[in-house]
């Protein structure tokens, strides 16, 4: 055991030496000198990284130091990021926007963009022509009253350009640092950041890399003019180093793509500024816990009284005995009181502006709700998170700054909790939008704090009912009935709300499903309840010649194309909730014909059952009867599981072709 250990050990430092050598040679071949491209970076007509890449980050280099401006320290962001437009569609990376902090009520603490140059060279007569970007294509848009965007635009871009921009952000938050990506949506031939922190602040560091990155870590000195003397310390200077990184964009199947790219990211540890005292601002999540229990615009939140206690009084929703049954009419209750204004919060405000606004974000309801309910008995808490389109949380140390809201947890009973929101207008208990449910929750309560994971608590299903004759012309003609339960009947909800009116929802039911849709009704559509029932008749025109038809068994298909076509994938797959479809479909054959082809039941799915197909057939000279069941009982499949997912879908779409072939007697 000892000789293989150390021959592990060997080889892990041989091929972390090749990879630093490899990056060293790219390092040494990289163009640092902006405002000069080579004519190499001029000529070159597609990237070798990714061939049908309609652009290319040749160079990405990002030095970010600590400086002492006004009395304070501050951070100083110094960007510089050089392109090559490869395709037509490239040229909207000469479209850039960068985000800032701009606090509306405190300037003196906003950030600021300093030195913003753009320019464009291009190859006219053989030679580099450079434009410069006059300062009038130059934008700020308002966000938030924190947040601010500059938008620009690089002028006289075409196919063959190479753009170049620079700029420096100027951050007096000198307690957070800004996260550090190494890759974009486009491949990325260079990338450097370099940071130096003073021995006065003290980060938790994490990076993640899926792909090769030198990283290195000196102690260096640092230099400051504080109060017009010198001020000296020791700091610490992180490098880090990728190369070849290929592109990372945001798809179907992914909920952040920034979450599996090489990234840094720092939370504050401590400071301990000269003359002052030593903050420990070192946590693990008993401490968040307690912070965000203590906290006037949080804990204290949940202690408000209840705005609307005559409101239920007279809807006696005091005497219900079922704390479910509180908990759905409160919650209707409430929905008739306050509208969600569309976005998503962590801080409440005040109760007192919620309710003559009439209107707020999610947090801002959700505190009223916490409120409501623990008026009525029932044990209710917040459920903090960071959304899945905003990333995961940190896995090497605990945060407070990635959080961006929670949804409310209710006990129906001593030991069982539902979860709720008051962002869901289409949903249920336990049926939450989906970028809500993240699989790392934490409950915050005074005496059980703990993780949960919200992938699970409900899943999707739909139960589809077909009953179909056939008649000797090829015309089928039938029923159906379809259940959807939890997030499959939020999502009826949600496309009938987003059509124009019943019949555009109607005619692209029929569209998707290939068939011609009369006597449609829809019942439990505006309920707060976690079902939805479509019944429709339908009819379809098979394949029919003079002596046979060819009909597709299933009717209805339930995964008509392959998602996952891609020779390789670089990203995992994130379903967005578990889900279920049973199909059964019963076919009469019309009389003067036989079976002459039928199709044979089959079982498709991954080895441990993550994703899986039972098809069953019975199949006789009167009637045609199929039970489809599809299983989706996973929500991440990594990167390695990409080719089973892959086959397995490819598989369900080729028996999804399968015809019953009729013949005429």
């Amino acid at each position: 055991m000892k000789i293989k250990t150390r021959i592990i050990a060997t080889s892990c430092v041989i091929v972390l030496w090749f990879n630093n050598l490899s990056i060293l040679a790219q390092t040494q071949n990289t163009n640092l000198d902006f405002g000069n491209p080579t004519t190499e970076e001029m000529k070159m007509t597609s990237c070798s990284i990714e061939p049908n890449a309609p652009a290319v980050v040749l160079c990405k280099l990002d030095n970010v130091n600590y400086d002492i401006r006004d009395g304070n320290f501050c951070v100083v962001y110094d960007i510089k990021e050089r392109i090559k437009i490869l395709k037509p569609e490239g040229k909207d990376y000469a479209n850039v926007s960068i985000n800032y902090v701009d606090f509306q009520r405190n300037p003196m603490n906003s950030e600021k963009i300093d030195g913003l140059k753009a320019v464009a060279f291009n190859m006219t007569d053989g030679k580099i022509v450079k434009t410069k970007m006059d300062d009038k294509l130059v934008f700020r848009e308002r966000l938030d009253k924190e947040d601010m965007l500059i938008k620009f635009t690089v002028p006289q871009v075409k196919v063959g350009t190479v753009i170049e921009y620079q700029y420096k952000i100027v951050s007096p938050l000198y307690y957070n640092i800004r996260n550090w990506y190494a890759q974009t949506s486009i491949p990325t031939m260079y990338s450097y950041y370099h940071l130096v922190v003073p021995e006065y602040f003290q980060f938790n560091m994490e990076n993640t890399s899926m792909y090769k990155m030198e990283q290195k870590l000196n102690i260096t000195g640092c230099a400051f003019n504080y109060g017009g003397s010198s001020l000296n310390c020791n700091g610490c200077e992180y490098k880090f180093t990728a190369c070849d990184m290929p592109s990372i964009k945001e798809d179907g199947f992914v909920w952040h793509a920034k979450d599996y790219c090489n990234k840094v990211t720092a939370e504050l540890n401590s400071i301990h500024l000269p003359g002052d005292s030593y903050q420990n601002y070192a946590q693990d999540w008993k401490d968040i816990d307690k912070s965000l229990l203590e906290d006037d615009d949080f804990g204290h939140r949940m202690k408000k009284s209840n705005p609307f206690k005559d409101e239920m009084m007279a809807a006696k929703i005091y005497n219900l005995k079922d704390n479910t049954e509180k908990i759905v009419a409160i919650y209707q209750l409430l929905k008739k009181k306050l509208k969600w204004n569309g976005d998503y919060g962590f801080w409440g405000r005040s109760s007192r502006n919620i309710l003559k606004d009439g209107s707020g974000d999610n947090a801002d309801i959700n505190f009223v709700l916490i409120n409501m309910l623990n008026d009525a008995g029932v044990k209710a808490v917040p459920v903090v998170m960071s959304t899945r389109d905003n990333g995961r949380l940190p896995l090497t140390y605990p945060s407070m700054k990635f959080l961006n809201t929670f949804v409310v947890g209710a006990y129906t009973n001593d030991s069982t909790m539902v979860f709720i929101d008051s962002s869901i207008d289409d949903g249920y208990l336990n049926v939450l939008p989906p970028k809500l449910l993240t699989d790392r929750a934490r409950i915050i309560a005074k005496d059980n704090c703990k993780w949960v994971n919200l992938q699970y608590i409900a899943q999707a299903k739909e139960n589809i009912k077909v009953i179909a004759q056939l008649n000797p012309q090829g015309v089928l003609t039938g029923m159906v009935k379809s259940t959807s339960m939890n997030n499959f009947a939020a999502r009826v909800r949600n496309e009938f709300k987003q059509a124009k009116d019943s019949a555009d929802f109607v005619s692209k039911k029929a569209q998707e499903e290939g068939l011609e849709i009369t006597d449609y009704k829809i019942t439990d559509r505006t309920s707060f309840s976690p079902s939805v029932c479509e019944t429709y008749s339908f009819s379809k025109n098979c394949e029919a010649t003079s002596d046979h038809i060819y009909v597709n068994p299933l009717v209805i298909i339930p995964i008509k194309e392959n998602p996952f076509t891609a020779t390789e994938r670089k990203l995992p797959i994130e379903f967005p909730y578990k889900q279920s479809i049973l199909l059964n479909v019963h076919i009469t054959i019309p009389e003067g014909y036989i079976v002459e082809e039928k199709g044979n039941g089959a079982r498709i799915e991954t080895p441990n059952k993550e994703i899986s197909c039972n098809i069953r057939c019975a199949v006789d000279d009167k009637t045609s009867f199929v039970q489809y069941k599809l299983d989706i009982n996973d929500t991440f499949f990594g990167v390695t599981d990409y080719n089973m997912v892959k086959d397995v879908y490819a598989k369900i779409c080729e028996y999804s072709k399968n015809m019953l072939v009729l013949k005429k007697m």
